[in-house]
């Protein structure tokens, strides 16, 4: 029996723009799934009759309704907010779980930034100072990873790996270890804040996680460690975060995303020099198509192909 996987993954960004040559190898190992490219908005909404399996970056909850074959829906992104959960809860949707790996490395680079003093080397090299400053091997440094989750986890373990102390955070944690990776639980974070060399975040966004890194809170952190974000930009409360740079409360902060994205350009983030920027590109790598169509040739085994 043939099944059919509409396919919408178009983005402003051409690296996130999907063709159908991405899917080569996909269309080799399931020859009885017929992929059919959709080019715009418009025309997925056109098709929603006939959607049975739907491969896309976005999706309207009001949109349910019109798609009464819609047996599920994958999604490259990670985060729930591009494709709406189906209000009556008949139609599974499966999220991106590849970008562990993506964004665990970019978090090894920023500490590996940190800890080899490259952002006082960046200032003295414009200053034209030829002056060595000892940097510190990541065995003998600590780092508390905020939201343990499947992202958190694969960076917990990545730091682990390469001798560092990682406490993983989670709000109940089943277990006291995952691997080498301690876990504590919401209870127990504000007493290991403090301990923490490296404190690495990974909340998602909404009302639970405003500004969860509050001025009260980032206070906890010891005056030479150093803050992340990989989550969502509203995690940190940014003027609290300014100050606690220029008052030397801590040591530096890497972010990946911030409140506002595209960062304004009155921001003071710009322009401090303990501060790195990325432009929410975290998980922006070469590989990210293929590591997509990848994951979707695998759970195709499983889900569609039973389900049908």
């Amino acid at each position: 029996m043939t099944e059919k996987l509409h396919i919408l993954l178009n983005a402003a960004d051409d690296k996130f723009t999907f063709r159908e040559a991405d899917f080569t190898t996909f269309c080799r190992q399931h020859p009885n799934i017929e992929i059919l490219v959709l080019h715009s908005e418009a025309a997925l909404i056109e098709a929603l009759p006939d959607i049975v399996w739907l491969d896309t970056w976005n999706f309207s909850a009001s949109w349910y309704a019109r798609a009464p074959n819609l047996k599920g829906i994958f999604t490259p992104a990670a985060g729930k907010e591009y494709v709406a959960a189906d209000p009556n809860q008949q139609v599974p949707v499966y999220h991106g779980t590849f970008h562990g790996e993506l964004m665990a490395q970019s978090a090894l680079a920023m500490v590996l930034h940190f800890s080899l003093n490259m952002h006082h080397y960046q200032e003295q090299q414009q200053q034209k100072v030829w002056r060595r400053l000892p940097a510190r091997l990541l065995s003998s440094q600590s780092a508390l990873v905020v939201g343990y989750g499947h992202i958190g986890r694969q960076c917990g373990q990545m730091l682990a790996n390469n001798g560092m102390q990682v406490w993983g955070h989670q709000r109940s944690p089943q277990t006291d270890q995952d691997g080498s990776v301690q876990l504590i639980s919401q209870q127990q974070l504000d007493e290991f804040l403090p301990k923490a060399d490296h404190v690495i975040s990974f909340l998602p966004g909404g009302e639970e996680t405003l500004h969860f890194f509050s001025e009260e809170r980032l206070g906890l952190l010891a005056p030479g460690a150093f803050i992340y974000n990989f989550g969502r930009g509203t995690t940190i409360d940014e003027q609290a975060l300014l100050a606690a740079l220029q008052n030397d409360c801590i040591a530096g902060a890497g972010l990946d995303v911030t409140e506002t994205e595209p960062l304004p350009g009155n921001s003071a983030l710009w322009q401090h020099p303990a501060v790195l920027l990325m432009p929410h590109a975290s998980a922006y790598y070469e590989e990210y198509r293929q590591r997509h169509v990848t994951e979707l040739t695998e759970i195709a085994n499983s889900v569609i192909s039973v389900k049908s």
